[in-house]
């Protein structure tokens, strides 16, 4: 998974995953899934850490939390039955096509779907889609009679080309792809969730929940950088005294075992709002930001204080530096957490109101 471009999950660890029951995890039985809602997911997320490359716990989350739930919750039950079983055994994958080339930014979302009769043209071009090369299934946001919509694309279909797989510094066990629409038709039932401002409600729902576990994610890299350089500065000795004896890097480790308790009190604080279906979109928003971004920074400077080992990709501090800067845009940038969570909370009686 590290040593080279192409290096990521194929179908059939994907098909493996769905026969170990490890995809739909969060899901309802009556759905087919295993019924273990999200401290199942969580529960799943931690297990996945340890395998020492990010990109499984994201490729994951986007398979079960965000395109399996976008389909669990169609307002076409045959939409639904007909694809979530694969989506649950593996033998579909599912890709949420979001962010645009930087050159739309300025000028708003130009994905579009135009309605054709009983058919919908889809006209878009989507940029680091998490499991794009392998899906099958994408599920693609643009605009649908000026609103904002999801409409799933089946990558089979005429016109739906993946341009371009990116190699990427860190979760290189997971895909990342340039994928293009051009006029592809698909059938107007296919508009998987309601549009407007019911979508965004719904859109906020399963994103929430995705990164939810990306600030689990972040948090159990941390805890483990912390408990391994602990380990570490006690043991390398610098003109006499500890690494972790020094002033300096005491003050720091002690900061970081302080993020390392905020965050966990953060993930509490967070999973009981989710659980008790509350509107969480401003506090896991903000808790995203906090927890990858101070894992960020721990994992920086836990790579300059392993010395010359720091920067070789043996060093297990260095590895854990590329796979927490892929968190820093997967879900969303911290930039854009900071926007949501500001956003969330001036909003959040009128949103409050809506769902």
């Amino acid at each position: 998974w590290v040593g080279a471009p192409g290096g990521h999950l194929t179908k059939a660890q994907w098909q493996e995953f769905g026969r170990l029951g490890f995809l739909g995890i969060s899901l309802p039985r009556e759905l087919g899934g295993q019924g273990l809602g999200l401290l199942g997911a969580l529960i799943l997320s931690e297990a996945a850490t340890r395998l020492g490359d990010l990109g499984i716990s994201l490729g994951l989350h986007c398979q079960t939390e965000i395109t399996a739930g976008w389909l669990a919750t169609a307002h076409d039950p045959e939409l639904r039955d007909r694809y979530l079983p694969g989506m649950i055994s593996g033998q579909l994958v599912g890709c949420a096509c979001d962010t645009e080339p930087g050159h739309a930014i300025n000028r708003g979302m130009e994905s579009t779907a135009v309605h054709d009769g009983g058919e919908l043209v889809v006209h878009a071009r989507k940029m680091y889609v998490v499991n794009g090369a392998n899906a099958d299934l994408c599920f693609v946001t643009l605009k649908a009679d000026g609103e904002s919509a999801t409409v799933l694309v089946e990558k089979e279909r005429p016109g739906v080309q993946v341009l371009k797989v990116f190699d990427k510094l860190g979760t290189r066990s997971i895909d990342s792809a340039m994928i293009d629409f051009d006029h592809v038709r698909v059938p107007a039932a296919n508009l998987s969730t309601k549009r407007g401002v019911r979508q965004l409600m719904q859109w906020n729902k399963v994103m929430t929940a995705a990164r939810f576990l990306m600030c689990a994610d972040a948090c159990f890299l941390h805890g483990r950088l912390l408990a391994r350089m602990l380990d570490y500065g006690g043991k390398r000795t610098i003109e006499g005294r500890t690494l972790a004896g020094w002033p300096v890097n005491r003050h720091a480790l002690a900061r970081a075992a302080a993020d390392q308790e905020m965050m966990q009190a953060g993930l509490l604080d967070c999973f009981e709002l989710l659980e008790a279906n509350r509107n969480a979109v401003a506090e896991v928003a903000a808790l995203k930001w906090f927890c990858v971004d101070r894992t960020s920074r721990f994992a920086a400077l836990c790579s300059e204080l392993h010395g010359g080992a720091g920067y070789m990709w043996g060093s297990e501090f260095l590895a854990g530096l590329a796979q927490i800067l892929g968190l820093k845009q997967a879900g969303g940038s911290l930039t854009t957490m900071k926007s949501i969570a500001g956003q969330a909370l001036a909003y959040r009686e009128e949103l409050e109101a809506l769902g």
